[in-house]
């Protein structure tokens, strides 16, 4: 009957299944899958289309636990998920759980306490271990079984598997212990003691004053000037003049013109130079040098500094 079937001039040829194209997200990364058969499981499409053999085909029922796989999250049996319907997940595998390349603490714990003998089951249990450890960071005795209740092996047994839960708790807590009080060491001591900063260098402003062209010498910062004495200061031919103001200093409210003054021989030799502008001092202009040559007086203190009079006075 089948064979008629077959040959019945309107029966299908060829592969109709229908297929699909998608990428799996497989410990972080990305893997795609071309032209897979829909039908095809998630074991399946691990082991035959991206070589991650890890996972191991057992029952194809999802009763022995040997294809035990994350999505996302979550504990499944790789037989029985559609590895199309996994294409926006995250999968996790037995080959992802040691990252450096060696093996993981689960993995280690479950070697040194006799857990394996053939192996055949071992990645499932590997993947229950990690997947309880994530959900129960200090599992019992009890809950201990009932997460790897979905495990079956039949050489070995169970007391390793369940010997290695407890050495990767017990490890993991020293671990975190141990952080916690080097944490807290860190913090009673405090921050540590910066050394004092260096003082900054002082310029020296007396090394290299500006000389211009005309070999008049300028003091070019106000810092430079020495501090004005209060009230007149004598000159060589017996009178005096009021000293230079400090830059800026605000005009007196009662000010008034000063008259001229003269020299003993009638010279005259100081006279104000002119309106202020009500802000500043203006530089009180001389007369004349005693030859005759006049002094140009200045409508406000320099901006910068004051300018050397070459007379045999400066």
């Amino acid at each position: 009957m089948t064979d008629e079937l077959l040959n019945h001039p309107g029966a299908l040829t060829g592969d109709v299944r229908p297929t699909a194209s998608y990428t799996l997200r497989v410990n972080g990364v990305e893997r795609p899958v071309t032209d897979a058969w829909i039908g095809e499981s998630l074991l399946y499409v691990l082991r035959e289309r991206l070589g991650l053999a890890g996972a191991k085909d057992g029952c194809e029922q999802g009763e022995c636990g040997a294809c035990s796989v994350q999505v996302d999250g979550q504990l499944v049996n790789g037989c029985l998920v559609p590895a199309a319907l996994a294409a926006d997940s995250e999968i996790g595998t037995v080959e992802g759980l040691s990252g450096s390349g060696g093996a993981s603490d689960v993995q280690q714990a479950l070697a040194d306490s006799g857990a394996v003998q053939c192996g055949y089951c071992t990645p499932g249990l590997a993947m229950a271990v990690h997947d309880l450890l994530q959900r129960n960071h200090r599992p019992g005795e009890v809950e201990a079984r009932q997460a790897l209740c979905g495990n079956l092996c039949r050489c070995t047994g169970y007391r390793g598997a369940l010997a290695a839960v407890q050495a990767v708790a017990d490890a993991r807590e020293a671990a975190l212990e141990a952080e916690l009080d080097a944490a807290a060491q860190a913090a009673a001591a405090g921050p540590a003691a910066a050394p004092p900063a260096a003082a900054p260098p002082q310029p020296d402003h007396g090394a290299d004053l500006p000389l211009y062209a005309d070999s008049e010498l300028w003091h070019e910062a106000d810092q430079l000037i020495p501090a004005q004495p209060q009230g007149e200061t004598p000159r060589t031919g017996g009178y005096a003049y009021p000293p230079t103001p400090p830059h800026g200093t605000p005009v007196p409210a009662d000010w008034q013109h000063a008259p001229a003054a003269t020299d003993p021989f009638g010279t005259t030799t100081h006279q104000d130079a002119g309106p202020y502008d009500g802000t500043v001092y203006a530089t009180d202009g001389y007369g004349t040098d005693g030859y005759g040559t006049p002094y140009p007086g200045y409508d406000a203190t320099p901006a910068h500094g004051i300018r050397l009079p070459e007379d045999e006075n400066a």
